[in-house]
């Protein structure tokens, strides 16, 4: 028998979700009372991301990879802070003809993200509405922070992955793009991006990093946002390009360029590095599981050049944004 939250009930749905929540060690307050409590001494990193039905999740999408992307880019933007999880509060709107099926996955997804990073999910709030929205709160644990502020002309340019796939598991998403196997490893790296928590540690821990933030909203606003509030431009000599987008843009005729610096979702750290502290920033990622990519450097001049198919071209200034048509 399928049921419906509209048939379950605000009350019911949240005695289940009660029963599941974490317990954060030494707190006084227990899962399910009006706010969470943990004791802490040190420094906090606390972020929010919210993800909508309408715009954030395109059709064909596992609710329970929802759930776990939903957690991953909050934990990015704590992680290129250098902070790791502790804590998770998450806010749902949930129309009321989504089956009990459904919830479960997406709760699930929540599940299986947080138990990655290393965080409990502690609480949050419940409402019906007609789309499914969710904004997550993750609460971080930092001993050294990374700001965006930081980088100076001379310093190395690198990244904590390549660039392109998870914009190409969009587009097939979107086209309905199916039966292929790179199609299939596409989605997936869509699907289940990985927040670079270890890794920005590392370098936190390294002292090699100037500054850092997160690639979610593309490589080329990433890249806008450090040389906005720095002050300073770029040169890309090594395009960060994946394999994989590589064949999927030959293959079906997309603009690899644009999967690459404007696709988004990735997740990977953007950072500047000290150049002289460049082999212990390498070998501090390595250490962690991670690996570090040298993409260009950091320049005076207040422009983005890449190096590209042998030429150089300025890199445009252009993505998505919210409340723009």
């Amino acid at each position: 028998m399928v049921r419906r939250l509209g048939e379950i009930g605000e009350k019911k749905l949240l005695e289940w979700i009660v029963k599941r929540l974490g317990e954060a060690d030494g707190a006084l307050l227990p899962p399910g009372d009006d706010a969470v409590d943990f004791p802490f001494k040190g420094r906090l990193i606390i972020s929010c991301d919210m993800l909508a039905e309408k715009t954030d999740i395109p059709a064909g999408m596992s609710l329970r990879s929802v759930g776990y992307k939903a957690i991953t880019a909050a934990t990015s933007d704590v992680a290129a802070k250098g902070g790791k999880p502790i804590a998770y509060l998450i806010s749902l709107m949930l129309p009321p003809d989504m089956t009990e099926k459904e919830f479960e996955d997406l709760w699930r997804g929540f599940e299986e993200a947080a138990k990655l990073y290393g965080g409990k999910i502690l609480g949050g709030d419940l409402d019906s509405g007609d789309q499914i929205v969710i904004d997550v709160t993750c609460i971080g644990r930092a001993e050294k922070i990374i700001s965006r502020l930081g980088a100076r002309p001379g310093d190395i340019l690198a990244v904590t992955g390549e660039f392109g796939a998870q914009a190409a598991g969009l587009h097939a998403l979107l086209n309905d793009v199916k039966d292929d196997p790179l199609v299939e490893k596409l989605i997936q790296s869509f699907e289940r991006p990985v927040a670079r928590v270890a890794e920005a540690i590392a370098l936190a821990e390294s002292a090699a990093i100037t500054s850092s933030i997160d690639s979610s909203d593309g490589l080329a606003e990433s890249l806008y946002q450090l040389s906005d509030v720095n002050d300073v431009g770029f040169v890309i000599e090594n395009p960060p390009v994946s394999e994989d987008a590589v064949r999927y843009a030959e293959k079906f005729g997309v603009d690899l360029f644009d999967l690459v610096f404007y696709g988004g979702e990735e997740y990977e750290l953007v950072v500047t590095l000290k150049p002289k502290m460049l082999s212990d920033a390498v070998e501090a990622v390595r250490k962690a599981g991670g690996r570090l990519i040298v993409i260009g450097r950091v320049t005076e001049d207040k422009v983005i050049k890449v190096r590209w198919l042998g030429e150089e071209k300025l890199l445009e200034r252009r993505g998505y944004e919210h409340f723009k048509p």
